[in-house]
């Protein structure tokens, strides 16, 4: 089972409400549903769609003044999503993929600036 944090922790996260692929069944939980959400760091616009059950984050990233596409993110099968820093004025997240001889572990912030490292580590 992937681990994804809370609704709640996104919402405080992204600093904006989702828009959720399956809106009509409010019986539907977070962890099975698409979310989308789309927000600013003043410098970069961005656009998250999280697929917890399905492990699937895509992360788009676009310069603000030119719309020049920055960065485009998209894994099948994240395992653990974790929140590391979540203020006013810094927020990134550490996603791990597991692969079957080699963990891949990327590290994104959001805030203050747009920044991308991708480390893999070999674990056969």
């Amino acid at each position: 089972m992937t681990i994804f944090p809370e609704e709640n922790d996104f919402l405080s996260l992204f600093e904006c409400e989702p828009m959720l692929l399956d809106s009509n069944s409010k019986d539907l939980p977070f962890y099975y549903n698409q979310a989308t959400y789309r927000f600013s760091n003043g410098e970069e616009d961005f656009i998250v769609t999280l697929s917890p059950s399905y492990g699937e984050v895509k992360v788009q990233a676009t310069q603000r003044s030119s719309n020049r596409l920055i960065s485009l993110l998209e894994l099948k099968r994240v395992v653990k999503f974790e929140i590391t820093a979540d203020k006013k004025d810094r927020s990134s997240v550490l996603l791990t993929v597991v692969n079957e001889d080699s963990q891949q572990m990327i590290e994104i912030e959001f805030k203050p600036y747009f920044q991308q490292i991708f480390k893999e580590h070999f674990t056969g």
